[in-house]
């Protein structure tokens, strides 16, 4: 085909006049436009190519059909050398060989309808190769064994490295891994970790799924021992994500995430939410004031489709109240859209009190005027710029939070009031007060010294529905002193150190109240102590933004592109994956190294097979000319040295290659027999990839021809009557 678009283009040139070959050289989009696609198109569909094309198919059905030839008579080859042995002979007794079969004739038979040339059958000549190689068994079988050997050496050798690759790859990595990567925040301060980055994530091409992850600093007493750990927040999912090793108990099973999947509503961050709410339904009675500076509209009803009865501020005093479910708002805190009713309406929180109420003329405030005292009036304000107070006692499953101070030796955490407690001091006297609630339930707890007032302490309270489990590692057993046996069920005491980073509404970092924790799990892993806790809970502190998040792909060939994805919206991103590539690349050339050692055997192999078949040429000069002489065809000769070439390649292949992964199943059981001895476990240090075996096959047929194409073509020139005369 390609031969005839030649000719044809030849044609075309020679048909120019020579004075074009004077005229300056043009460039390559001239000379695309001068070219006549018509006439090429309809020269390419054209009788004289058809034909040509169907010399080229015939060809390739040709040696196609060869092949097959030779395959079919290396199967009756191997055949009848695995039926050799006399207990096997007299199990097939009375059976004809494959090729005798009607399966066999059915295959030459087929073979036979893609040959379209007269002559010698090939079928004839492939067996006559064959006879060959029989009458020559050493010879054979050296040549063979020959072939074998550089075959097996190659696939020995390149199938431990391909091993190796996947030992050391199980060891740093297992599957699921490669579809996850860490997303961090780098160097930039502007960017963070929060619902909407996570929203943002989750609705990402690829992605499965993505686990925020909390990271804070931890106090654990046990026994009057206290010891720092590093504590996770983390969710189930994220410890089966790990892959790491349980050695008793389980994983706590909390996936629940307190950030909501659906979109948000600009410039609103709504944390929680808050099922089974009905409008104008009464929450409690709270105390509150206003932050100074802020003016709120006071509303007829909770809503705001409410009449505005005007504006009120910060008194003195502060308001009294009752916290109402209402319509949804737009605040930072998120108390705007906070719960939610039957119908999966959103509500926000509203607060009914009494307030003086002003009117707003030219940028200022009036007040409403009731006769000659201002107008007070009740209504509602949403809770927009409020500091919320609650009554409540604050203690936490029986326990009292303290501070130490230089007054005395404990401040305790009551509702608001002043109290005396005896410590190394004469006396000290504290106050302590809620000064707030903030869009997560959590209160803070003011501490004053009663005298002087010079130091505070913020306390964050765990929630109420905390789930209060933890999953430890052993370093965290070694630095508690608890027995790992005794281990699940114990419990401990503990509190976190919350940064302002996590938790943007705090001014300077704060400390949790402590809490009971029991273990439910012990993992392996990690020289410093580590305890992982619900998401949930360290979530119920607050925390708005986290410290970092696993992405997880849906499968490991789309992670690089959700990477991509991650890294375009100015996060950073970290994952197995990239130490796995750098294995595969460095193995990479590692398998280079060893094939090259077998490529040298099979090279000294590949001379071994061209000495024989040209040796073999030599001592049947008289036979070729005895054939050549009966009228047999130069190319009937030249297939005739070819089929024994082939042959004797295909049968090198096929036994290196069994060779090779025998050799190499071997040297993995001697190694798993020592690893096992001492504990480590079974090991494969040898791997053969089908494809990788496909292709030894084809190079070992490849040589077999290569080596046999100089004998067959001088094969071909010998003379009938130099050859009858040849001794």
């Amino acid at each position: 085909m390609i031969q005839t678009l030649i000719e044809i283009d030849a044609k075309r040139s020679a048909d120019v006049p020579e004075k074009l070959d004077r005229e300056p050289k043009l460039s390559l989009w001239s000379r695309l436009r001068k070219i006549d696609w018509r006439l090429n198109i309809k020269n390419f569909f054209s009788r004289e190519t058809v034909v040509e094309m169907q010399k080229d198919g015939r060809v390739l059905l040709s040696l196609l059909s060869f092949l097959g030839l030779v395959i079919v008579f290396l199967l009756d080859f191997v055949w009848k050398i695995v039926t050799s042995p006399f207990f096997i002979k007299r199990l097939v007794t009375g059976k004809a060989s494959v090729w005798q079969t009607k399966f066999g004739k059915v295959i030459e038979g087929f073979i036979d309808l893609l040959e379209t040339r007269d002559g010698v059958k090939r079928s004839f000549l492939i067996g006559l190769a064959f006879r060959n190689m029989k009458v020559k068994k050493m010879r054979s079988v050296v040549t063979i064994g020959g072939v074998s050997l550089g075959i097996a050496a190659i696939v020995f050798l390149v199938s431990l490295g391909y091993g190796i690759q996947k030992l050391v790859v199980s060891r740093v990595a297992k599957l699921d891994d490669l579809r996850v990567a860490d997303v961090l925040l780098g160097k930039s301060n502007i960017l963070k970790l929060n619902d909407s980055a996570m929203q943002a994530l989750s609705v990402m091409t690829g992605v499965e799924k993505v686990l925020p992850v909390v990271s804070l600093v931890g106090k654990v007493d046990y026994k009057n021992s206290v010891s720092e750990v590093v504590t996770y927040g983390v969710t189930g999912d994220y410890l089966k994500m790990i892959n790491a090793i349980l050695l008793k108990g389980e994983y706590f099973q909390t996936d629940k995430l307190s950030f909501l999947p659906a979109p948000q509503v600009a410039g609103a961050t709504t944390d929680w939410v808050i099922e089974g709410a009905s409008y104008n339904s009464k929450l409690g009675e709270i105390k509150f004031n206003i932050l100074e500076g802020s003016w709120l509209r006071v509303r007829s009803e909770p809503g705001l489709r409410g009449e505005i009865l005007g504006y009120t501020k910060r008194f003195e005093n502060g308001y009294h109240g009752d916290e109402y479910w209402g319509g949804e708002y737009t605040d930072k805190e998120g108390r705007g859209s906070q719960g939610k009713d039957y119908r999966g309406k959103t509500l926000g929180k509203w607060v009914k009190a009494v307030f003086p109420v002003y009117e707003k003329k030219d940028g200022d405030y009036q007040p409403i005027m009731d006769g000659t005292v201002p107008d007070w009036r009740e209504g509602y304000i949403a809770e927009i710029d409020l500091a919320v107070e609650s009554t409540e006692n604050l203690k936490v499953d029986g326990q009292v939070l303290g501070e130490s101070t230089s007054s005395g030796e404990l401040v305790a955490a009551t509702s608001a009031g002043t109290i005396v407690i005896p410590g190394k001091a004469d006396e000290a006297t504290i106050t302590a007060t809620v000064v707030g609630k903030d869009a997560y339930g959590v209160e803070w707890v003011q501490i004053v010294d009663g005298e002087e007032q010079k130091r505070e302490a913020i306390v964050l309270l765990f929630p109420t529905n905390a789930k209060k489990l933890a999953v430890v590692n052993k370093a965290f057993l070694d630095a508690t002193g608890i027995d790992i046996d005794k281990a699940v069920g114990e419990t401990f005491s503990t509190s976190v150190l919350v940064s302002n980073i996590l938790k943007t509404d705090l001014e300077r970092p704060a400390r949790s109240d402590s809490v009971q924790y029991k273990i439910v799990g012990v993992i392996d892993g990690g020289s410093s102590p580590v305890m992982y806790v619900p998401f949930e809970d360290v979530r119920g502190l607050g925390i708005s933004n986290y410290s970092q998040a696993k992405i997880v792909a849906s499968k490991a060939d789309v992670l690089g592109g959700v990477r991509k994805q991650v890294d375009a919206l100015g996060y950073k991103t970290s994952s197995v994956a990239d130490t796995v590539a750098q294995i595969d690349k460095m193995f990479v050339t590692v398998r280079l190294l060893l094939a090259s050692f077998g490529f040298v055997a099979l090279a000294v192999a590949s001379l071994g097979m061209f000495n024989t078949m040209t040796v073999s040429l030599l001592e049947r000069t008289h036979e070729v000319g005895v054939m050549k002489a009966m009228g047999m065809r130069s190319s009937e000769v030249r297939e005739l040295f070819l089929a024994e070439s082939m042959a004797m390649g295909i049968l090198g292949g096929v036994f290196g290659v069994s060779a090779g992964m025998l050799a190499g199943s071997i040297l993995g059981l001697i190694l798993s027999v020592f690893s096992l001895s001492h504990g480590v476990g079974w090991v494969t240090v040898s791997f053969t990839p089908w494809p990788f075996a496909l292709f030894v096959l084809v190079l070992s047929f490849t040589v077999g021809v290569l080596t046999g194409i100089y004998p067959a073509r001088r094969a071909t020139t010998i003379s009938a009557l130099d050859a009858l005369r040849y001794e």
